[in-house]
């Protein structure tokens, strides 16, 4: 028996929703398992991870530990569009398809829930891991160490383009680079928006977006180790941008555009930066992980 699992990218934090907002996309890395004697085989891996540290095949061990399943032996391939280290959630897609691998081999009906719970507890970001599990638009926490989701029924016709650049960011920089506090006024500005937000995704209400999208929390201190952040900013804005945010931790950038036919003026605009600034424009994926057997 052969398992296939294709789960989606993610764009995580969108401005106000710091370690708390998640939304999947039409972006995706496809898994595929297969019992094998003993051991472990990869296929598709970049060389240094195809060993016993790869993210995939520990989840894959974590998961069945915890139900109690044992495997002598797995191959595991990957097909992925999802670029490393750019904040489109490569590693929850990592995670997330290592645990279907071992429900699914190990003939464990799937339950969302708790392949959530085992995800968050290898990720320890459910803002990442829930949308893609569930899809659509997830708000999160963690309460007494275990992650809580909530997930919302975002419009399909927003249009989110992002723009991949040709350099990481490194996730643990991102964070190092972060106050220790903050007033109490930055805080609220954040938490007044959250609410709004959310229910402006729901309605396609991108008057209302445009005018409340924005955060004091991560996105003015990680916009200094985003090489032309305020270049390709100000590109968007003066062509079409509902709204523009770092996506994840970076380094890729997200514009939510008002007409998808302003990407080639945009690409074109880009065109003239030091840096090569890959154009991809996606859609929400309200499915979340999918997966199928041959």
């Amino acid at each position: 028996m052969k398992i296939k699992v294709k789960v989606p990218a993610t764009t995580a934090n969108i401005g106000c929703g710091f370690d708390t907002l998640g939304i999947a996309l039409t972006l995706y890395t496809t898994f595929y398992f297969e019992k094998i004697e003993n051991g472990v085989v990869f296929e598709g891996f970049a060389p240094e991870f195809s060993n016993e540290n790869n993210l995939v095949y520990l989840s894959f061990l974590k998961t069945l530990k915890i139900l109690d399943k044992k495997i002598e032996g797995v191959k595991i391939k990957i097909e992925t569009d999802v670029p490393v280290s750019r904040g489109l959630g490569s590693s929850s897609t990592c995670v997330v398809g290592g645990i279907y691998g071992a429900f699914l081999l190990s003939n464990t009906p799937i339950d969302k829930d708790k392949i959530f719970d085992i995800a968050n507890e290898i990720e320890g970001h459910p803002d990442n891991v829930s949308p893609a599990i569930y899809g659509g638009l997830s708000a999160s926490c963690i309460v007494d160490n275990r992650g809580i989701t909530a997930n919302y029924d975002i419009d399909s016709r927003f249009n989110f383009l992002a723009l991949i650049p040709d350099f990481k960011t490194s996730t643990e920089e991102a964070r190092k680079i972060l106050p220790e506090s903050y007033t109490k006024s930055d805080v609220i500005y954040n938490l007044s928006r959250l609410g709004v937000v959310l229910k402006s995704f729901e309605n396609y209400d991108i008057t209302t977006l445009q005018k409340v999208m924005g955060d004091k929390i991560h996105e003015p201190y990680r916009k200094n180790i985003i090489s032309e952040f305020d270049e390709v900013k100000n590109i968007c804005n003066s062509i079409d941008s509902v709204c523009f945010f770092i996506s994840g931790s970076g380094s890729t950038l997200m514009n939510i555009l008002n007409d998808e036919k302003n990407l080639y003026k945009i690409q074109n605009k880009l065109k003239n930066l030091k840096n090569n600034w890959q154009c991809l424009l996606l859609k929400v994926d309200k499915v979340g992980t999918t997966f199928e057997t041959f």
